[in-house]
């Protein structure tokens, strides 16, 4: 999911093509979408929306609606249904949520907005049953991998078979990434500011907060993983073991993102091919990442010698 990456391969497919004016692009992105909502299918319907979320707000609700109506036991698409909800204030919010956790009660964003909201209130008891709750997930969950997945899916449909090997994969997965990452990450801040250690003389908070950053390492996205790091270490003093071990192992995600991303000029549609592929056989980015690195014939472990070409904070 980082962005950078993503951008320098667009400009790459940008390179090997013809220059496209704005006009162009807009032109080319209207007939997609328009193609996507003749065939009316729940995953072409949400693809429409995602593409459109910044462009139609009432469009993009009604779209989403739609695909929801048609598929409502799909938590992904309830899930894209409410991150466009809050997005755009509409009012059926907490309506959404309760679909959401009636679909999937095993992903604990769908208690987020509960978290923000008795944080908003200052009511620490409520806060720390919500964090609680929230540990008692599988995971947090942006149904990372299924989206991508359905997304690039519904665009290829678009493409005419003949067409298909000359577009590639590369044209689509990185019309997809950027769009769904600005749609599916909702505000996180709740859950690193409700487990700083001055907060663990609440009753139960150390527990809690212990519980919601376990949850955190199983999740489906390297992003999500990594705030659990972040906020463990806060908890330790610099230079306990405890605070190194889990530096050690924010390095090791920055080694799967960073290596398994690097992109390939020349081969670019083999490397976004086998992502895809990846993605639609794992539900952890990590995952993919580690599939990634098999397929370019690297470690899967950090070597000692490894350089993060990126600053990161640690």
């Amino acid at each position: 999911m980082r962005i950078c990456v993503l951008l320098l391969a667009v400009g790459f497919v940008g390179c090997a093509g013809e220059a496209r004016t704005a006009r162009d692009f807009e032109a080319h992105r209207e007939a997609e979408v328009a193609a996507l909502i003749a065939r009316a299918t729940p995953q072409s319907l949400a693809t429409a929306a995602v593409l459109l979320n910044f462009k139609t707000d009432s469009q993009s609700l009604t779209l989403i609606n739609r695909a929801v109506g048609m598929a409502p036991a799909d938590a992904k698409l309830i899930y894209v249904q409410w991150r466009e909800c809050a997005q755009h204030k509409c009012a059926d919010e907490q309506k959404i949520i309760e679909h959401l956790k009636a679909a999937d009660p095993e992903n604990g964003l769908a208690w987020l907005p509960e978290l923000d909201a008795a944080r908003e209130r200052n009511s620490e008891s409520e806060m720390t049953r919500l964090l609680a709750t929230i540990g008692a997930t599988r995971g947090l969950s942006f149904y990372w991998n299924p989206l991508n997945v359905m997304m690039v899916d519904a665009l290829s449909e678009n493409v005419p078979s003949h067409d298909r090997a000359v577009r590639g994969k590369s044209h689509d997965i990185v019309a997809v990434i950027g769009v769904l990452a600005a749609v599916a990450i909702p505000p996180l801040q709740s859950l690193g500011k409700s487990c700083r250690l001055d907060q663990f003389d609440q009753t139960g908070r150390r527990t809690a907060c212990e519980a919601m950053t376990a949850r955190l390492s199983e999740s489906d996205t390297v992003i999500m993983q990594g705030l659990g790091i972040s906020i463990q270490q806060e908890w330790w003093p610099e230079g306990n073991p405890e605070r190194e071990r889990l530096r050690a192992q924010r390095r090791q995600y920055y080694y799967l993102l960073d290596e398994s991303s690097r992109p390939r000029i020349f081969r670019m549609n083999a490397d976004w091919s086998a992502r895809l592929e990846a993605m639609r056989n794992f539900r952890s980015e990590a995952d993919v990442e580690r599939a990634m690195l098999i397929f370019y014939h690297e470690p899967l472990e950090r070597p000692v010698n490894w350089k993060d070409p990126y600053p990161h904070f640690e």
